[in-house]
């Protein structure tokens, strides 16, 4: 396992700082180490005091790790005081890390100071870097100016080089529409782009990328690559942050790990939920297009990350029968409706279609469920015309005019379209257990 030192600041709220690199040194399987350069009062609505840690401290706790440990990356992030970083940089010579990543840390959201000196950090710590890892705001601060778009970010890219890093990686965060990131590393530019996420800002976004990357180059990885997987950590991070506190939202870097984690669990909750389905004799609920049962992985973005059963479920001898064991991947319609849901409330991964029959949605508004009915009629003309794209509608318009998600969906079909019930639930047993509950009531 790699060693990576992180050199930050302390943010009790753990949504940016040491503690957010922590998170993420961990959660990649590599054992972090940790030198608070000052330790900060703050939520995730501001930043309301800074106390830096003295330099004969920061100079101590450098001097044990290094003795006691085989350094493999240093990552610098919030350095507040200009006697600090001229300490730092005295032992980055003296160790000199072969890996070491700077996120030069200006701001907080808020606009509170986080360093006191940018002279003596572009002075002593960037020369002596890999890659520095500014924002569009910190890279402008640094070198003067405006960035307004990619080519002014190639411009300051070019001129942040001359400081002495080997690389230079501008974070766009802040560009509308896309988040552009270029990395230039003196003879060519890189461009990596994602989608923006369109809510309140997310809190630490920085300090997880660069110690991403900061540790995939410890695991052996090239820059590029390191690049690449730290976006899709940050990016999962961003897209499934978490609403904690009263102001920003924290970044999850969890989801990145989670959905390979709960692939098993996901395959074996399905498969204990098909026993269930086999074991109460209801062939005479699945429709003419056969039935599915998909459950999708906590963080699931698509269908490729939603299980259910190859070539669906169907009925031989009077018994619901899968064709073959579930996996991933395998059903686009039912997948569809999961992930709407989810989008609403992530804790429904679960849904079942079967059969409509009037006598089971009178059986369901008896057990007291929460039954809504969709018109296909009322579908968008272009979405009928497009594969896959009718059941996320009329998913979606179900749940909007509830405002909760229901325990069915249900729909009279249309032209072309079987009449069909759809059961949610966090889990298959619950769907399954919702389904024999019906079962029960028709019978």
């Amino acid at each position: 396992m790699a060693n990576i030192l992180t050199i930050a600041g302390l943010d009790p709220s753990g949504g940016a700082g040491i503690a957010a690199d922590l998170k993420v040194i961990t959660l990649l399987g590599e054992v972090g180490l940790t030198v608070p350069t000052a330790l900060t009062v703050q939520d995730s609505q501001k930043v309301y005091n800074i106390f830096p840690v003295s330099p004969e401290i920061i100079d101590k706790q450098l001097d044990i790790l290094w003795s006691d440990f085989q350094i493999d990356a240093i990552k610098i992030g919030m350095i507040y005081s200009s006697e600090a970083i001229f300490l730092i940089s005295q032992k980055m010579k003296q160790y000199q890390p072969k890996i070491l990543v700077c996120d030069p840390i200006i701001r907080a959201k808020d606009g509170s100071l986080l360093l006191r000196d940018i002279e003596a950090l572009k002075r002593e710590i960037f020369p002596l870097s890999t890659i520095i890892t500014p924002n569009i705001d910190e890279a402008s601060t640094i070198i003067g100016g405006k960035i307004e778009g990619v080519e002014d970010i190639k411009r300051v890219a070019k001129e942040l080089y001359k400081l002495g890093p080997n690389a230079i990686l501008i974070t766009g965060g802040d560009l509308p529409d896309k988040a552009i990131d270029i990395l230039y590393d003196g003879y060519k530019f890189y461009t990596f782009e994602a989608i923006k996420r369109g809510e309140r800002p997310v809190h630490g976004t920085g300090c997880l990328f660069s110690t991403a990357i900061a540790t995939f180059l410890a695991k052996g990885k090239g820059l590029l690559e390191s690049i690449e997987e730290a976006k899709k950590l940050t990016k999962m991070a961003i897209d499934f942050s978490l609403n904690c506190g009263k102001g920003n939202l924290i970044g999850n870097p969890y989801a990145y790990v989670a959905n390979e984690a709960e692939r098993y669990l996901v395959i074996k909750e399905l498969k204990e939920a098909y026993h269930l389905l086999r074991s109460k004799g209801m062939g005479r609920f699945i429709p003419e297009v056969r039935s599915n049962l998909v459950y999708a992985l906590p963080y699931a973005t698509s269908h490729k990350e939603v299980a259910g059963f190859p070539g669906r479920l169907t009925v031989v001898g009077g018994r619901i029968v899968a064709f073959s064991l579930p996996d991933f991947g395998v059903s686009r319609h039912m997948a569809s409706v999961v992930l709407k849901v989810m989008g609403f409330d992530p804790s429904y991964r679960s849904a079942m279609n079967i059969k409509y029959e009037e006598e089971t949605i009178k059986a369901a508004k008896k057990l007291g469920y929460n039954v809504i009915e969709v018109k296909r009629g009322e579908e968008i003309p272009s979405f009928k015309e497009i594969e896959g794209y009718s059941l996320p509608f009329l998913t979606e318009r179900a749940i909007s005019m509830t405002k909760i998600v229901p325990d069915i969906i249900y729909d009279l079909g249309d032209m072309g379209k079987e009449p069909m019930i759809r059961i949610i639930g966090r889990t298959p047993k619950e769907v399954v257990k919702k389904f024999i509950n019906l079962q029960r009531e028709v019978n």
